[in-house]
């Protein structure tokens, strides 16, 4: 509220001023935007959680022009027994969201940065300069779908913890996409493929000991190394491993392999940073 006395007691000059510089600074932070929209599903007390984020924001977030965070809980009329919409539920909730960006983006100046869906409940994200004018654009959003209840609220977030908390992936979950992704990549250089292919994995560690732990684990048998710091230098903040396995890469290949090596070498200290077809 003291940002909008603030505003209100300036004379009519200074007020356009500040809206200008608040136009050229969003217009700026959007251009350098490169946007990258992931939806990945969680688990909260062993019920499915849907999150729609949009990943490209966590490089320039926190952003100071847009310091508010304005948020609208949408209850849903038709839920599966897993707590997520029905198909035509879905296509309604579409609509809204296409609505409520295209109305907070030309009456707040806001930014969508992502939705999570559970038990019934969706909720929107906004990032905003100023909390001007959201009431009006979503009610105006919300006008053709009366049959839902719903409320919305705007609140300072200075250091977008709603983003960080609420929407942006864990570090499994990230690991998860990008696995995903790289996987994806890696077999569209292979599309013909009818064996399995050999597949580097790459891994950090921040001593010999925890490296060692790693290595020790009868899993670990498995796989070839090649490339093993025998005598890392004095000082040195890492230590690379890289092993070798066969592999015939899909979405089950992810959860059976890649998620246990990922967990085994937090576990020890350690961090697996990906994995790569070999070309030996």
């Amino acid at each position: 509220m003291k940002l909008l006395y603030f505003l209100n007691s300036k004379p009519l000059k200074h007020r356009f001023l500040y809206f200008l510089a608040v136009f050229f600074s969003s217009q700026a932070f959007s251009q350098k935007i490169v946007h990258d929209w992931e939806n990945y599903v969680a688990s909260v007390n062993g019920k499915p959680v849907s999150v729609n984020v949009d990943l490209g924001l966590s490089s320039f977030a926190p952003v100071r022009e847009d310091s508010f965070v304005i948020i609208l809980r949408v209850k849903m009329n038709a839920v599966g027994t897993n707590g997520m919409p029905s198909p035509a539920e879905e296509e309604r909730l579409i609509l809204m969201e296409d609505g409520l960006v295209e109305l907070l983006a030309r009456q707040s100046g806001a930014t969508f940065a992502g939705r999570f869906t559970q038990r019934g409940i969706r909720e929107f994200y906004f990032y905003a300069p100023d909390t001007m004018g959201f009431r009006r654009a979503v009610n105006q959003a919300m006008q053709p779908f009366s049959g839902h209840e719903w409320l919305s609220q705007a609140k300072k977030d200075k250091q977008w913890e709603n983003y960080f908390n609420v929407l942006y992936p864990g570090k499994l979950d990230l690991f998860r996409i990008q696995s995903r992704r790289s996987m994806d990549a890696l077999l569209k250089s292979s599309p013909l493929r009818k064996a399995p292919l050999d597949i580097d994995y790459f891994f950090s560690f921040r001593s010999t000991e925890s490296m060692k732990l790693f290595l020790g684990a009868p899993e670990m048998t498995a796989f070839q190394v090649v490339s093993l710091p025998v005598n890392p230098q004095a000082g040195k903040s890492n230590l690379e491993l890289v092993l070798r396995r066969k592999a015939n890469p899909d979405q089950g290949w992810i959860e059976a392999q890649l998620v246990p090596l990922f967990n085994q070498a937090q576990r020890v200290g350690g961090e697996f940073l990906g994995f790569q077809g070999s070309d030996k």
